[in-house]
């Protein structure tokens, strides 16, 4: 335990020091992305344990002042485990984020979500765990249309897991997104699309 806490501390130590610098160095006050919005997401999931499922979510942001943020999502997921099993299961998550710009076009931003995962294996067997989630990266107005973001990720659900990930938003309207992303870890590989609405 004492290990993971440190972990943790450390990967938050690291993705903080660049917004804690950025807030001396920096003249940009605002990039003006949009933290307030709504999606509809799909997502693949590759476990390391066998675990193949398709998963569907509902999830959304909300700005409470010019750095901070709130997150939610609610996710069911259906799919396989080993060679011969079902699994179907939902995943409800909460949390606040953080972000600052780092240049002009640029933003730090962080994140820690509590994730709560309830699960149920064909025959008759069923789990769930609460767990948490750290991310730290950052947000890139790469064209007019097109921004990019990356970082890490460390997830404790089940087992913990450090990986990166990425994400692609393509601005199809000044309301209306579409993305993809993709997370990559030692124990899970995900990728998956969405539609957002900004407000």
């Amino acid at each position: 335990m004492f290990k993971k806490t440190l972990l943790v501390s450390g990967i938050a130590l690291a993705v903080s020091a660049p917004a804690m610098a950025a807030q001396q160095t920096t003249a940009v006050r605002d990039n003006g992305f949009s933290y307030s919005y709504g999606q509809l997401a799909y997502d693949r999931w590759d476990l390391d344990d066998d675990v193949d499922v398709d998963s569907l979510s509902a999830e959304g942001s909300f700005a409470l002042d010019e750095h901070l943020f709130l997150r939610g999502s609610l996710g069911f997921y259906d799919g396989d485990y080993g060679r011969n099993g079902d699994l179907d299961g939902s995943q409800i998550s909460g949390g606040i984020g953080f972000h600052t710009p780092l240049q002009r076009g640029l933003d730090f931003v962080t994140s820690a979500d509590i994730i709560y995962d309830d699960r149920d294996y064909d025959p008759g067997n069923d789990d769930d765990e609460i767990g948490f989630e750290v991310r730290g990266g950052v947000r890139h107005a790469t064209t007019e249309k097109l921004e990019l973001s990356g970082g890490l990720a460390y997830q404790d659900l089940y087992d913990d897991d450090l990986g990166v990930y990425g994400q692609g938003l393509f601005k199809v309207s000044q309301a209306v997104d579409l993305g993809a992303r993709v997370i990559v870890g030692g124990d899970r590989d995900t990728y998956g699309v969405f539609g957002r609405y900004n407000f």
